[in-house]
């Protein structure tokens, strides 16, 4: 379970106070809103990157972990971005296998060796129908190809809890709708409470929270304007 509680965001141009936030296993949260509003940066606040540009409070819980005082390292949190850099020198097997924690174990309990690392990376790909692209490499990918490569690396890492931030906005709006659609139930099926950026309103799943920061914007002039009169 991903929880976010009071949270405020403040910036240059005025102040977003959110609901709180309860996500449950594999249940997925929308965010949309105008350009400069912030999402973006509501993202990396909650994986733990440094915010220069606003000032973020509130408290972060995961499985009832407080995360606000770790590092993003610590925290099990993975991010998907809009374009999913897969190292070029690497085939896909080979990005999916240098995304498996280190210490991955086997059904033995030990630690996997390269082989058995390779194993776990193929079934992966295999289960979705992906094992076609092992031994591609990232120019040989399609966009959608690409996207769906993006998440297996991302769940292969173990996230408690995945941040897409516009993972689909390059693909074709027919390409977005399969990719997103089958990107949601891998989500769901794996149970990873996920939060994603998007400016498509109109292709919000049906399942997913919603919340638009601009209905808890607060402009900072407007305010300033009132006071002085």
């Amino acid at each position: 379970m991903l929880r976010i509680n009071n949270c405020q965001i403040n910036t240059v141009s005025g102040q977003i106070s959110l609901p709180d936030i309860t996500l449950e296993q594999g249940e997925l949260l929308v965010l949309t809103g105008p350009s400069g509003m912030g999402k973006s940066t509501f993202l990396h606040w909650v994986l733990g990157d440094e915010i220069e540009h606003a000032s973020i409070s509130g408290d972060i819980i995961l499985n009832e972990k407080p995360l606000n005082d770790l590092n993003v390292e610590q925290r099990g949190i993975g991010l998907l971005m809009q374009d999913v850099h897969l190292f070029p020198h690497l085939n896909v097997l080979d990005n999916i296998c240098f995304a498996l924690p280190a210490l991955s174990k086997n059904q033995q309990g030990k630690k996997q060796n390269k082989q058995q690392r390779r194993e776990t990376a193929t079934n992966m790909l295999e289960k979705i129908e992906l094992g076609y692209v092992a031994g591609h490499f990232a120019n040989q990918l399609s966009g959608g190809e690409r996207s769906r490569v993006g998440l297996v690396r991302a769940l292969a890492n173990q996230p408690q809890a995945l941040l897409m931030d516009e993972p689909f906005a390059a693909l074709d709006p027919n390409t977005s709708a399969k990719v997103s659609q089958w990107a949601f139930e891998q989500l769901q099926q794996q149970g990873v409470p996920s939060i994603m950026v998007s400016h498509d309103i109109d292709n919000i799943p049906a399942h997913a929270q919603h919340i638009d920061l601009g209905a808890y914007f607060h402009s900072t002039s407007s305010a300033s304007h009132a006071k002085r009169n």
